[in-house]
């Protein structure tokens, strides 16, 4: 699956979840993504993703900020359950809240 459809399921999960993603130029330093993950924003789960970052990364913050949501019971197409698992085998816990 490409990398701009896979974006598209992860975010139609994020949807269905309340959760708000958010493309935004974050001061990251040399590392665009240490500022991109999961928290709560007035009370509302958000995922902040480093907008300089190319797709496939963005699937992949998208993916570990997802990751720390209770997705049991959620419907996930086979393909976005393989890239979860994926993200998770390879150590990529779900990012913790930060309130």
């Amino acid at each position: 699956m490409d990398d701009k459809r896979l974006w598209f399921l992860l975010n139609e999960v994020a949807q269905g979840l309340g959760v708000e993603v958010r493309l935004e130029s974050l001061d990251g330093g040399d590392d665009p993504s240490a500022r991109s993950g999961l928290c709560r924003l007035r009370g509302k789960p958000v995922i902040f993703i480093e907008r300089r970052q190319d797709t496939a990364q963005h699937c992949r913050r998208l993916g570990l900020g997802l990751l720390g949501l209770d997705l049991e019971g959620v419907y996930l197409r086979p393909a976005v359950r393989s890239f979860l698992d994926d993200l998770a085998g390879s150590g990529g816990q779900g990012d913790e809240w930060d309130d």
